[in-house]
């Protein structure tokens, strides 16, 4: 494959990227990004479940059972972020936005096939 050829790939993808930034699936996903980013209660959260992660992963690290104290905290902060309507959109957003993009990988795949099977190369 020439250099050329290499190029007009990143080309094409990078025209993707700016259109797929234009769908709505993006903008909603950009916009519940910033709706948690921007209330303190849901970042606390947040830093509180990422930190308790972090102690029961060095726990395991260490061959030893994490306290249930640890377990219970995350398991009752995680369902506060669960029934929060900031994260469930922000859950929403990202399905949606995944099942975009899972449609995309699947029309450069048959791209991919086709193109393989008709033997054709395109200047």
């Amino acid at each position: 494959m020439e250099v050329n050829e290499r190029e007009r790939i990143f080309d094409k993808a990078g025209e993707v990227g700016r259109l797929l930034a234009c769908t709505p699936e993006f903008q909603y996903l950009k916009a519940a990004h910033r709706e948690i980013a921007d209330d303190r209660e849901s970042n606390e959260m947040l830093s509180r479940m990422r930190e308790l992660q972090e102690k029961i992963v060095d726990h395991f690290n260490r061959e030893e059972e994490p306290p249930q104290e640890l377990e219970n905290e995350l398991a009752t902060l995680t369902e506060e972020m669960q029934v929060s309507t900031r994260y469930q959109s922000l859950i929403a957003s990202q399905t949606n936005f995944d099942k975009l993009m899972d449609r995309v990988n699947q029309a450069i795949g048959e791209g991919i096939r086709a193109g393989d099977q008709s033997g054709i190369i395109l200047p």
